[in-house]
C-alpha cells in the first residue's frame, strides 16, 4: 500500500465527520423547530414546555456527536443511500420509535404539528442516535398553586322560545268555508235594542220663551242656554229651582226677569247644594227687576257678564258662594242689596273696563259679606290710559272691606261720588293708579267730585296717636284728589299731622284736598 492509499481513509474520515456534524446540526434545527411548533400549537395546560427531557436512547445529542465512527475503506465507494428503514433506527433496545409504523421518512413532533421529511444519513453502519421530542413525557417543574376549585360548567339547554300570542286569524268568507261551518257553531247576536239618545249638555231656548207662575216652579236639571237673538221672559211670581252646578247662559240673547215688589222672581237651589250662576256672554242683555238670587255661586261667582248690558233694580243677592263680576259691561244697579254672601276672591262687586264706559250705582246696600283679607267691598277699575270712565256713585251704603269703595284707574275719571256712607273695616275710600297723572299748574287732573259722603268708624292703624284717639284711615289717594265737604266722623275734621293736627275724625292721606270739611253728617247719605 502506498502512502497515498494510507492517507485516503483519513480524508474520508474527515469527510464523514463533517457529514455527521451536518446531521447533528440538522437534528438540532429540527429540535428547535419542534419546540417552537409545540409552543405555538399545544394548548396551555400548565406544563412547563421549556423543560426538554432526555432522548429515548438516554444519550445526549452532544455525546452522540462525539462517539467514534468506524472508518470506511474508500470514500469514493460510498453511495448516497436513502433514509434507513425503521428496523435500522430501532436497533437500539431502549430507543423509542420516532416515526409511526407504515409512514417511513416522516417525523411527528406533536399530535397537532405538521409532518416534515427528515433527511437520512449517508454511508454504511449504524447511524448515531437521533434526538427525539415527545410532549407526553414533559413534566412540570412546579405546578401552579390552586386558586379555587375548577368550576363545573353544566351544559345549558336553551329554553324553547314561545311565540307571542296572536289573535286567531279572521276566516275569509269563502264558499268552501261556508260549507264547513254549521249554523249552530256561529253564535247569534241579537239586534241592538233601540235606546233613547243621551240628553244634550244644555237645554237651548230659541225664539221667544215665557215662564209664568201658572207653570209652577221651573226646575232646571241641566244648563239652559238662551241662543243668540232669543228671549226668555220670566213673569212675576216665578220660582226657578236649579239643581247643583246648573247655570243659565245668555249667549247673545236676552234674559228678562220682570218681578214686582209683591211677586218677585226667585232663583234658588233645588237641593241644599249650591247651583252655579247666571252668565252673560258678549252682546247679551240681562235685566233683573225685583229678583232674588239665593244659594248660587258654586264656582265662586254667582253672576258674570262680559261685554254686554246689565241692569239690576230692586233686587237681592243673599247667601251665595260668590260675587258679581262684570267686564266691559255697561252697568246700572239701583236699590239692590248684597248681604251675607261668602266671597272667596275679589270684591263683592267687581266692575272692570278696558275701553272706558258708564257705571251707575245708586241707593244700593253692600255689607256683611265675607271677604278675603285686603279685598274691597266694591271696586271699579279703568285699565285704559286714554279713555274715560264715567261714574255715578250716589246714595250707597258700603260696610266692610279694605277699603269700602276703591277706584283703580290708569286714565281719567269723570263723574260724582256723593252722598255715600262708607263705614267699617280698615279704610273708607281709596284711589290707586299704575300711571302718574298730573295736570299743569297744580290743577286737579280729574273732573271727579267726591263730596257729601259719610266716612267714619274705621279701625286705627298701630300708631300711638291713632290708637289714642281712635283715628282710622278715612281716605287715601295716589293722585291729587278733591275731597272737600265730606264728613269724617267729628266736627273738628279729619286728622292730618301737618294741616289739621287737632282733628279727631278719620285721617286723610297725602294728595287729598279736604278743607273745608262738613261739621255735621250729610242728610243725603243713607243711615248706617
Amino acid at each position: 500500500m502506498t502512502q497515498d492509499d494510507q492517507q485516503m481513509p483519513e480524508r474520508g474520515s474527515e469527510r464523514r465527520m463533517s457529514r455527521d456534524t451536518l446531521l447533528l446540526l440538522g437534528a438540532l434545527t429540527f429540535l428547535i423547530l419542534a419546540v417552537a411548533l409545540t409552543f405555538l400549537f399545544t394548548p396551555n395546560t400548565g406544563t412547563n414546555i421549556g423543560q426538554i427531557p432526555a432522548t429515548a436512547t438516554g444519550v445526549p445529542p452532544t455525546e452522540a456527536a462525539q462517539s467514534p465512527v468506524a472508518p470506511q475503506a474508500t470514500p469514493t465507494s460510498i453511495p448516497e443511500a436513502p433514509y434507513p428503514s425503521p428496523e435500522v433506527i430501532g436497533a437500539a433496545p431502549t430507543a423509542t420509535p420516532l416515526l409511526p409504523t407504515g409512514q417511513p421518512g416522516t417525523a411527528t413532533a406533536s399530535p397537532g404539528a405538521p409532518e416534515e421529511p427528515y433527511p437520512g444519513p449517508v454511508g454504511e453502519g449504524t447511524p448515531p442516535p437521533l434526538p427525539t421530542f415527545n410532549p407526553t413525557v414533559i413534566q412540570p417543574t412546579a405546578p401552579p398553586p390552586p386558586t379555587r376549585p375548577p368550576e363545573v360548567i353544566q351544559p345549558t339547554v336553551p329554553l324553547p322560545i314561545q311565540p307571542p300570542p296572536t289573535a286567531p286569524p279572521i276566516p275569509t268568507p269563502t264558499a268552501d268555508l261556508a260549507l264547513d261551518v254549521t249554523p249552530t257553531a256561529v253564535p247569534t247576536v241579537p239586534p241592538p235594542t233601540p235606546t233613547t239618545p243621551p240628553p244634550p249638555p244644555a237645554d237651548v231656548l230659541r225664539g221667544s220663551v215665557r215662564w209664568s207662575a201658572a207653570q209652577g216652579p221651573i226646575i232646571l236639571r241641566r244648563d239652559v242656554q238662551i241662543a243668540p237673538g232669543a228671549e226668555l221672559l220670566i213673569e212675576p211670581g216665578v220660582e226657578v229651582r236649579l239643581d247643583p252646578g246648573v247655570s243659565i247662559f245668555v249667549d247673545g240673547g236676552r234674559l228678562l226677569a220682570a218681578g214686582t215688589a209683591e211677586q218677585p222672581v226667585r232663583f234658588v237651589g233645588n237641593t241644599g247644594a249650591r247651583w252655579s250662576g247666571l252668565f252673560g256672554r258678549p252682546d247679551s242683555i240681562v235685566v233683573l227687576e225685583h229678583t232674588e238670587v239665593r244659594g248660587g255661586g258654586a264656582g265662586g261667582t254667582v253672576m258674570a257678564v262680559d261685554r254686554s248690558n246689565l241692569t239690576v233694580r230692586n233686587s237681592r243677592f243673599i247667601d251665595n258662594g260668590g260675587g258679581i263680576i262684570t267686564t266691559d259691561t255697561r252697568l246700572e244697579m239701583s236699590d239692590t242689596q248684597m248681604f251675607g254672601n261668602d266671597i272667596p276672591f275679589g270684591a263683592a262687586l267687581e266692575v272692570s273696563f278696558a275701553r272706558g264706559n258708564f257705571v251707575t250705582l245708586t241707593r244700593n246696600r253692600f255689607g256683611i259679606n265675607r271677604l278675603t283679607s285686603g279685598s274691597p267691598q266694591v271696586r271699579l277699575t279703568n285699565s285704559s290710559t286714554f279713555e274715560t270712565l264715567n261714574l255715578t256713585v250716589e246714595g250707597n251704603l258700603m260696610t266692610g272691606g279694605t277699603p269700602n269703595l276703591q277706584l283703580t284707574t290708569n286714565g281719567p275719571l269723570r263723574g260724582a261720588v256723593v252722598c255715600n256712607t262708607l263705614v267699617g273695616d280698615d279704610q273708607g275710600f281709596g284711589i290707586r293708579t299704575a300711571t302718574e297723572q298730573v295736570a299743569p299748574n297744580g290743577a286737579l287732573p280729574m273732573d271727579l267730585r267726591v263730596e257729601q259722603n259719610y266716612i267714619d268708624d274705621h279701625v286705627p292703624p298701630i300708631i300711638p296717636i291713632y290708637l289714642r284717639f281712635g283715628l282710622g284711615r278715612g281716605a287715601t289717594s295716589e293722585i291729587l284728589l278733591d275731597m272737600r265737604n265730606n264728613w269724617w266722623g267729628d266736627a273738628s275734621g279729619p286728622y292730618d299731622p301737618e294741616r289739621n293736627a287737632d282733628g279727631r275724625g278719620d285721617s286723610v292721606g297725602v294728595n287729598i284736598e279736604f278743607i273745608p270739611w262738613l261739621r255735621t253728617p250729610p242728610s243725603c247719605a243713607p243711615p248706617r
